[in-house]
Order: C-alpha cells, then structure tokens, then sequence
C-alpha cells in the first residue's frame, strides 16, 4: 500500500559488467524519475548498440510500449528483455517483435558475451531472431554465476537520493535495498522459481560486507534492507555476517526477510546486537488448509513460536498476509485479520494473491479455464484474478480494504507507534510519509463508505 523505491539492482550489476569488458553504458531508472516513455526516449544515447529493458508482470505492457518507441525513432539498436517476465514469455515477445533478443534467467554470463562480441548462437540463456526472422532459443547456461565474484552494481550511475525503504522498514535514511542470495528449495505454489533455481547460493559474509562499506563510504547508506526471500536459510552464513558487523563496529541497523521455519532464539538475539530490528515473516494465512493449498511450510504454532522469539529478541514483526488463495472463505479472511491484529506484530502487509505467469497456481488454474483474464496491468497484488468457488471477487476486495483498516486505525496501534519514536532521523522518516499516510487513509475511508461487510 505504501511503496519503497528500490533502485533497479539487476540492470545496474549488468551495467557495471558491460563496463567491465570495455564499453560505456548508462542506466535510465524511468520508474524512480517517474519519467514519460517520451522523456525516456530522449535520453537514450543515440549512438548505442544496445538498449535492455527489465519487466515484471505488471510492468511489460510498459515495456513494449517503450521498445516500440525505442524502435521507431532509433531502428539501428538491437532491443534486448530480460526478467522474470520475459523469461517466461521469451519466445512471445520476440516472435511478435517486442524485441530483438530476451535474455533469459541469469543474464550475467550472457551480458559478458554479449559485451565481447561472441555471436548470439553460441551465448547461452539468450532467446533471438535470426535474418530470416526465425525465433532461436539458444541452451540454458550449464552453471550457476558465482555472487562473490560480481562486481557490486553500478550505484553511481543512480538517482541513489530517490531511493528508500517502505514506510516502517528503516529507523534510519539513507537506506536502500539489497540482495545477497539466489535460488529458493520452495515450491510455494504462488512463486516462481526458474528464474534463480532451486539451489541456494549465498555471498559469502566478507563480500557482503564489502558490499556495505562501499554503500557506506560512497553513498552514506544508514540502513540496508535485505531483500533475500532466504535470508536466513544459512544460518550459519548469517551469524558470520552479525559477527563480522559487531567486530568492525558498523554503525548500520537493518532489516531482512526470513522463513519462520529458520530462525531459532539464538540466532534472532544475535542479530538484533548486530544491529537488525525488523524481520519480515509470510504467514500469508492461518487458515492451515488454505496453506496446503499454496504449498507453504507452516502453521499456527509454528508462527506464535517465530513471534514469541523475534519479540523476546526485542526485533519487530513485519507479517504479510494473502487473501483471495485457493479455499479461501469469508471466515477464513475474518481469522487471518483477527491474528494479524492480536499476535503481537508491529506491521502488516496484505495483498490479494496474484498467480504470476509459470507459477504452480497460474499453470492449474488456466488449465481449468479459471483466471479472470490475462490483462497483466491487474496482476498487481491488488486485484483478484482467480475464480474461486468459495468466495466472490466483491468479498475479497471488500475483506482487502477492512484488513488494512482494521489493523492500522487502531487508536492503540497510532498511540503505540507515535511514542515509539526514538530519534530525530526516525521522526523525519514519518514526516517524509505523511502525505502517503494521508492518500491511504483516505482511500480506505472512500471504500468503507462505499463497502460495507
């Protein structure tokens, strides 16, 4: 509901290894300058060979509609895609001319080709047309990249001033999000892992904090959001990193994601001296049937043990929750809102579930004919696109917006967190948010009047 401004890591990892190999390039981050596709046009280097161009779902309509425009006033750049998107609809988007080249999964080793000239049917990864328009899909890559030897993203070339966590995940500015592990063991039905596969990778603690004095001692950064949907899979990793923070003294506090089925008291203690102070937990329900649904490890007990530890460890609880899953009922929503507000969680983050293209949910229910339609503009975690039997699509929306006023217009949750304020920095952080605050608020005000459960 209220949106960080994250900067576009993957295209800018991909910059700086372009750079590597010789060539200059530049990074055009439309969506933090909130720039026009025509404003975007101009900008473009008239003179380059290449022009990439990463999308998620809800962000490739956009997207072709920029590489058309790239197209028609510069016909001589070769339009390449990549992302979770394109990955999937790699030979779509260029059988129908969105693009000339999707590079797909992983695109570090291919962007290293592409750098050194190799010719496009021996770069692996990459989905192209030939002269005779034929749509080639060359092997995937045969190995994993290795996040040590990585160049750190090229942040200078970055509005990195527009850049902040969301609203209650930082104590301090400037912060920024970051990202140290690929591949999930999960088979969440919800998520789509081929991007990364399935094998975890992690940088090793040295390297991540490399990583965080140059954002330190190059760009200010305070605070870091570990953005890792396995954050602390590697316990063992995790506790090297807090060693490592403790033993050189960094002055940085940080947040992170984590499944509940990792943390144990020990490690969440050790964390919170090395400077963490909210974790981000997925309880997506409590409903424990509509959790064999989605293919999601946990239950009830489960999660009020994660919460008894990471408050005892004196860390706040950012929970986020789904509505709309497969099974899903009013009662079952009324559950979820009632835990969310009563389990002791300092924050909630609610969407409708949204079954991205690929995805175990995507793949059965259009196989049976059962999603709403294919207009990925919706497909934002704010729109129902299943059809269920169990519940209407009115009553997931209505449950959607109650969720959100019931657990934040709480007069104990606004006392509790206006006297949590410690410090002149968290107290401009809040300032900054107000106008955003006040945007929501009056749209949950709007829907109540007009919703009514």
């Amino acid at each position: 509901m209220i949106h960080s401004e994250n900067p576009p890591l993957g295209i800018a990892l991909l910059s700086a290894i372009w750079d590597n190999q010789g060539h200059t390039s530049q990074i055009i981050d439309a969506d933090a300058l909130r720039l026009t596709i025509p404003e975007i046009i101009t900008r473009i280097n008239p003179h380059t060979d290449f022009v990439g161009i990463t999308a998620t779902t809800p962000e490739i309509t956009c997207a072709t509609m920029i590489a058309r425009k790239v197209r028609e006033k510069y016909p001589h750049i070769k339009i390449m895609m990549g992302g979770v998107h394109p990955t999937v609809f790699h030979k779509e988007l260029v059988q129908d001319k969105s693009c000339d080249l999707v590079v797909r999964n992983e695109g570090e080793y291919p962007m290293i080709e592409l750098a050194k000239g190799t010719p496009f049917n021996l770069i692996p990864n990459l989905t192209w047309r030939n002269a005779d328009n034929e749509i080639i899909v060359n092997p995937d890559c045969d190995t994993y990249v290795d996040l040590n030897n990585l160049p750190f993203p090229a942040y200078e070339k970055l509005p990195m001033h527009l850049y902040h966590s969301a609203l209650g995940a930082a104590k301090r500015e400037p912060s920024i999000a970051m990202v140290t592990s690929r591949g999930c063991p999960g088979e969440c039905a919800f998520c789509f892992s081929g991007m990364f596969g399935s094998q975890i990778r992690s940088m090793s603690p040295d390297r991540i904090m490399e990583h965080i004095e140059h954002l330190q001692k190059n760009h200010g950064i305070r605070e870091i959001s570990f953005y890792d949907d396995t954050f602390i899979i590697n316990k063992k990793n995790v506790a090297e990193l807090c060693q490592l923070m403790l033993a050189k003294n960094i002055k940085l506090s940080w947040s992170c994601f984590a499944r509940m089925d990792s943390v144990t008291p020990e490690l969440l203690l050790l964390m919170r001296k090395a400077g963490c102070h909210q974790v981000t937990y997925g309880f997506e329900t409590i409903d424990e049937n509509i959790l064999k649904n989605i293919n999601k490890p946990g239950n009830l007990a489960q999660f009020q043990k994660a919460i008894e530890w990471t408050k005892a460890a004196n860390i706040n609880i950012r929970g986020t929750f789904m509505m709309g899953n497969p099974g899903e009922t009013v009662e079952s929503m009324e559950k979820t809102i009632a835990f969310a507000k009563t389990s002791g969680i300092d924050l909630a983050l609610i969407n409708i579930i949204t079954p991205y293209p690929a995805t175990i949910l995507y793949q059965e229910f259009s196989r049976n004919n059962m999603l709403q339609h294919q207009d990925w503009d919706l497909y934002d975690m704010s729109h129902p696109i299943l059809k269920l039997d169990t519940v209407s699509n009115d009553m997931i929306k209505k449950y959607y917006y109650k969720s959100y006023r019931d657990f934040y217009l709480r007069p104990l949750f606004i006392l509790r967190h206006v006297f949590s304020i410690r410090s002149i920095s968290e107290l401009l952080i809040y300032m900054k948010a107000i106008p955003k605050i006040m945007g929501l608020f009056s749209m949950l005000f709007s829907q109540k009047n007009t919703d009514t459960i």
